[in-house]
């Protein structure tokens, strides 16, 4: 039986007080599950996936154009074919109960 590794990131940041300059409204984590037998795979498509949508370096959103929802869709089907599982969570930190 194979391990499973977590790879965890966040968007935004803890601060409660959204009206500090630099705060977000929102705090997301993204974690992404995978099995150890998947790595090698999910590694190999994870980089056609750069080299055809970024490039080189880094994927990330904010190289995106808002206005591009072609592309994003096609960077989305190729996510798909990745063998791992998404999970987020979203705090909007204006529900969140105050003191």
């Amino acid at each position: 039986m194979g391990g499973t590794f977590a790879f965890v990131d966040e968007s935004g940041n803890h601060d409660l007080d959204t009206s500090k300059l630099g705060s977000s409204g929102f705090l997301v984590v993204c974690s992404i599950i995978i099995a150890e037998k998947d790595l090698p795979r999910a590694y190999e498509l994870a980089g056609g996936m750069r080299t055809r949508h970024f490039q080189s370096g880094e994927i990330k959103s904010s190289r995106l154009k808002s206005k591009d929802a072609d592309r994003r869709k096609r960077i989305l089907v190729d996510l798909a074919e990745l063998p791992l599982k998404l999970y987020f969570t979203v705090v909007d930190k204006s529900r969140v109960y105050h003191l």
